[in-house]
């Protein structure tokens, strides 16, 4: 028997980590990444705004899957395997600490990506392994069981690598027809739709506040079923912010369906319209001489507030005492429900995500390896697992790279 040839087409976060950890555990393996363009760890270098969001601040698995709209039940053991403790534990070692921030983003200390990156390619420069750069591969192929080789990877150049053991971890692919080359051995492939996206929003008359921000606002669909919160940020577009990239996240499929056009209801403050009603009560009998425009609202910015009275129709003029009924359940209805009709999406692209990608019916968990199908395994963003924003799809790259490496070493 052959000494083990291990090539990993992609060389991204699960790429470049499931390479390292192979050769962490077993010195002795041959390891190969393939790249089809000619930059190393592109996506990595630019998400988290340059920053690099490595993982989150979230050490108990069963609240860590909380974040994960598909794939929760099957990254329950390898998360077990390979923890967020492990991810800080193994960047600090490697000399790049992890700070956390407020929200529990994990950013390294240098607020730099650019660390992070030059880390992964120093580590698996002295680690030996190999580097191939615009090596498109088109077809992965099965050799005879009697041959040293399993596996004949084919370029779109021509020309070829054999390996006992492949590792795809290309990431997410947005297009079905992309995922050919694993299809047509057999692998099914959920169809994949864009996850963690931010929504168009046509009414022209929202535009005037781009730029405005509010730290924890409420986002429901209307005939989705849930409804999500965090900061939210107006754009020169429409809607953005982690309240709406989780909103995305989890109604993917249902949104793909409306064909992105639904329409949002945003409460600006993540509080029960009895909450609101309180809160407005308070502010107007507290300032019954001061103009309504001059209220202000713990959490609502001044313009936002000036939008809010246009949208109630209540002259800003007015006198807090004056208020009458209707403008008052007006001003709670514009704060606890104001809707906006969502026109496509436009692509966040600081964590572009899809969902969908192999069928995680087909992947065994403890190893990575697709079955039926000895020594294929798959890692990161080509298996159908999303997280939402805040360092969760790092995490799921770093696990499933981490248990694919371990499977292949033995």
């Amino acid at each position: 028997m052959i000494d083990k040839r291990v090539v990993i087409i992609g060389a991204g976060a699960s790429g470049y980590f499931t390479a390292i950890r192979l050769k962490e555990l077993n010195p002795s393996v041959d390891v190969l990444i393939l790249e089809k363009t000619g930059k190393t760890l592109s996506k990595l270098r630019i998400s988290g705004g340059g920053r690099c969001n490595v993982t989150h601040d979230c050490r108990g698995t069963s609240t860590l899957l909380q974040h994960y709209p598909r794939g929760k039940s099957f990254l329950k053991k390898i998360f077990h395997d390979w923890s967020v403790q492990d991810t800080i534990d193994w960047f600090e070692t490697n000399g790049v600490p992890l700070k956390t921030e407020s929200d529990g983003r994990m950013f390294p200390e240098s607020d730099s990506s650019e660390t992070v990156a030059q880390m992964l390619e120093w580590k698996a420069k002295k680690l030996g392994i190999g580097l191939r750069t615009n090596a498109s591969v088109v077809t992965i192929v099965p050799m005879p069981k009697e041959g040293a080789y399993r596996w004949q990877l084919n370029f779109n150049t021509g020309g070829s690598e054999m390996a006992t053991d492949v590792v795809l971890a290309m990431g997410g692919f947005s297009k079905e027809s992309q995922y050919n080359m694993i299809s047509t051995l057999g692998v099914d492939i959920v169809p994949p739709v864009p996850s963690l996206f931010t929504f168009n929003i046509p009414d022209t008359t929202l535009h005037v506040l781009h730029g405005v921000s509010v730290q924890d606002a409420k986002v429901k669909l209307m005939g989705y079923p849930e409804a999500y919160h965090g900061p939210l940020l107006v754009t020169h577009w429409g809607l953005s912010g982690p309240a709406v990239l989780k909103t995305s996240a989890w109604a993917a499929r249902w949104m793909n369906e409306k064909a992105y056009c639904t329409t949002a209801m945003v409460s600006w403050l993540n509080l029960s319209e009895e909450e609101m009603r309180d809160l407005l009560r308070e502010t107007v009998e507290s300032n019954p001489k001061r103009r309504v425009d001059n209220l202000s609202i713990d959490g609502i910015p001044r313009r936002l507030w000036e939008y809010i009275l246009k949208r109630a129709e209540t002259p800003i003029t007015k006198m807090a005492a004056d208020l009458s009924k209707f403008e008052f359940n007006k001003i709670i209805e514009n704060l606890c429900r104001m809707p906006f009709d969502t026109d496509g999406r436009t692509m966040f692209k600081e964590e572009f995500v899809t969902a969908g990608g192999i069928d995680l019916a087909q992947v065994n968990s403890k190893s990575m390896e697709i079955k039926g199908l000895a020594g294929l395994y798959a890692t990161g963003e080509v298996l159908d697992v999303d997280g939402v924003t805040g360092g969760f799809n790092f995490q799921a790259a770093w696990s499933t790279a981490a248990t694919a490496a371990k499977a292949i070493a033995n």
